[in-house]
This record gives C-alpha cells, sequence and structure tokens, in this order.
C-alpha cells in the first residue's frame, strides 16, 4: 500500500494542475521556437527592428535639440555613444512575451490584441530604456554600466513580466 500512494498521489497532483503545467509546456515550446526564429531571421527581422530602434532614438534625441549621430545601430551624442545590440533592442523579452500570451488559453482575438499591444508597450519602454542609458553615459558615465547591467535589465523583465499579467488580468480563459 506505501508503494502505490506515492503514485496515487502524484496522479491526483498532475490532475489538479493540469492547466498550469498545460501552460508551462506551451510556454517553453512557444518560447523555444520564438528564439529559432528570431535566430534564424537575424538578417530579415532582428537587424532591421535594431536599425529601427537606433533611428528612432537618434531622431528624438535630434527632435528635442540634442545634438546625435547615428551609424547603423551606434547611436552617439557629444562625449559617449552606444551600439545596439541584440540583448538590448528587446526583439527577444517581446518574444518572451508573445510566447506567454499564446500559451494562455484566451481566444485568439485576445492574444492578438495582447501581443500588439504588449509589443508596442515593451518596444517604448526599451527606447526610453535607449535614450536614459545615453543620458547615463553622457552625464554620469560611472553609472552606466551599472545601470545598463543591473537596473535595466531586472527592470526590462519586470515590465514585460507586469505586460503580461495586465494582459491576463483582462482576459477570460477559454475553456
Amino acid at each position: 500500500m506505501t508503494r502505490t500512494a506515492p503514485a496515487g498521489r502524484l496522479r491526483r497532483s498532475l490532475r489538479q494542475h493540469r492547466e498550469g503545467l498545460r501552460f508551462c509546456l506551451l510556454f517553453s515550446g512557444y518560447t523555444l521556437l520564438a528564439f529559432i526564429v528570431l535566430y534564424g531571421l537575424d538578417d530579415q527581422v532582428v537587424v532591421p527592428f535594431t536599425r529601427r530602434i537606433a533611428w528612432l532614438t537618434h531622431r528624438i534625441l535630434r527632435t528635442i535639440g540634442v545634438q546625435a549621430w547615428l551609424d547603423g545601430v551606434s547611436v552617439g551624442v557629444p562625449g559617449f555613444a552606444v551600439r545596439i545590440k541584440n540583448n538590448c533592442n528587446a526583439i527577444y523579452e517581446i518574444g518572451l512575451y508573445t510566447a506567454a500570451v499564446w500559451a494562455y488559453p484566451a481566444s485568439i482575438r485576445q492574444r492578438l490584441g495582447g501581443f500588439l499591444l504588449g509589443g508596442v508597450a515593451l518596444y517604448l519602454v526599451n527606447l526610453v530604456r535607449v535614450l536614459s542609458l545615453l543620458a547615463l553615459g553622457r552625464y554620469w558615465p560611472g553609472g552606466f554600466q551599472a545601470a545598463h547591467t543591473y537596473v535595466w535589465q531586472a527592470l526590462f523583465l519586470a515590465v514585460v513580466a507586469a505586460c503580461w499579467l495586465a494582459w491576463v488580468g483582462r482576459v477570460r480563459p477559454v475553456a
């Protein structure tokens, strides 16, 4: 009797947590798929996406009267420049967010809306990140590395989670 009891508890636990396990498996699969697609389409999608962020950063700086220059994915202001790389372009974070949206039991319409709104929000937050890091590098170079590596990395992942939780709070799961 003691030998079958743990197996029975395991089966009951798996049945009880079936939806959570399903979400975790789908989320893992969609995340892997998103990253494989993005990695495979680096030249067609990721590089132009990154160039667009650099261009928009440059355009915003010039619009507000800041002397700035642009060279591909590098943006500079007098005394400081950044090169926007894959980990700083938000595309993989948007892929992670999208995987979570598609793994959650919701209608296609809700998922598309969540993907679009969340993707735009993450893009805009990333734009703020790039602009703030440029300002930090220019006016407080000693704080740039810590802000880039620790503060913004953690903050951006928190924003990804917050976007997803906000979306989940607005949709009803499809049974």
